[in-house]
């Protein structure tokens, strides 16, 4: 479960520090160029290091220093707590002067406060002995070896890997799936190669995703992949009305809506698995029409609140319906003066307004 990340120097975000206190649903609210974009990219490249991406050319670009001042460090710090140890780990990244790509200037690792892996710029001590030297245009998480998959080191990296960072196209979305997969993109094209690695993994969340999908779509029936090329598998839903006829569609034969119900359906339900799943969800109101927003936003935050393993959603948003639906002890605003000032972020609670709601102060530009 995530508990704070701090951001400095990486684009917008200065001293930008979220501090979740045990929340299971948060939105962030702002308009566009406020940074929340830029939250959700600082912490994709988190989750590309916990994929084992090593090479910082890979992860951070020259335009990610912010405001051109690239003598400046970008540093990374993100605090989970999984099972009953708090994991914290820390990445600084400079780009000296002459050089060409950036380096790692500081990397740590600590498991309940005690060092378990730090490095400053090459120069590497994992435990209390062993000292060696790292390539310091790498990462080092990613790079260190360890026996099995319940060593801090491993459960932290792997919790990295699963975070999803979501911004759907559904007009994207591959027709068919060719593999599987365990990671879902961003604009999330391999939701089927996505679905097809969850149900293999785990064949009971079937049921769960069922069920959602027979709350927002009232005809629906069931759902199969058929084999219809030597790796290619297509995805097919079967509708029923009343009166006993039935059609089937394919996946690609559904509306935008019912693609994102679909993908929210699989996330609903994986994060029911053994290990807790930090979603970050750009404007999850999209595609979904109005008359269904409520519920549809309602249903997602129910099912993070209600997680058994601490799973987590950030979503951000412009919608009044969605704002709506949090409240403002859970609604961060973000907010930056100009393009040539950083982002601040603020609970809304405690912010000071005149308008009937903080929905109509946002509105009236008062929280700004």
């Amino acid at each position: 479960m995530l508990n704070t990340v701090y951001i400095h120097h990486f684009r917008c975000l200065q001293n930008f520090k979220l501090s979740l206190k045990d929340q299971h649903s948060v939105l962030l609210l702002g308009r566009n160029g406020a940074g929340k974009s830029s939250f959700f990219d600082a912490l994709e490249v988190l989750q590309q290091i916990g994929r084992g991406v090593t090479q910082l050319k890979d992860l951070i670009k020259v335009s990610d220093f912010a405001f051109g001042e690239t003598y400046k460090p970008i540093s990374l710090e993100i605090n989970a707590t999984l099972g009953n140890q708090v994991y914290e780990y820390v990445l600084e990244i400079e780009l000296p002067e002459n050089f060409s790509q950036p380096r790692v200037r500081q990397e740590s690792f600590k498991v309940n406060g005690r060092t378990n892996y730090q490095r400053e710029c090459g120069k590497t001590q994992l435990g209390r002995n062993a000292e060696f030297t790292l390539d310091w245009h790498h990462v080092g998480l990613p790079l260190i070896s360890t026996r099995n998959d319940d060593e801090p080191i491993a459960r932290f990296r792997e919790w990295l890997a699963n975070i999803l960072v979501l911004s759907p196209v559904p007009s994207g979305f591959d027709a068919a799936s060719k593999d599987e997969t365990a990671y879902l993109s961003r604009n999330a094209n391999n939701t089927l190669d996505w679905v097809r690695h969850q149900l293999a993994v785990y064949p009971a969340l079937y049921t769960d995703i069922a069920d959602f999908m027979q709350l927002r779509m009232p005809d629906f029936g069931s759902f199969k992949f058929v084999t219809t090329g030597r790796d290619e598998k297509e995805l097919v839903f079967k509708f029923n009305d009343p009166a006993g006829k039935s059609l089937e569609l394919n996946f690609q034969q559904l509306s935008d809506c019912e693609k994102i119900y679909f993908l929210t359906a699989t996330v609903l339900a994986a994060i029911t698995n053994e290990e807790s799943v930090l979603c970050l969800w750009d404007e999850p109101d999209n595609y979904v029409s109005l008359p269904e927003l409520s519920h549809f936003i309602t249903a997602c935050r129910k099912a993070f609140e209600n997680s058994k393993v601490a799973s987590q959603v950030i979503m951000s948003s412009h919608n009044a319906r969605t704002i709506n639906e949090f409240s403002e002890h859970n609604t961060f605003l973000v907010s930056r003066q100009s393009h040539l000032h950083p982002s601040r972020l603020e609970v809304v609670s405690e912010k000071e307004y005149l308008s009937a709601t903080f929905i109509d102060a946002y509105e009236n530009g008062e929280l700004d």
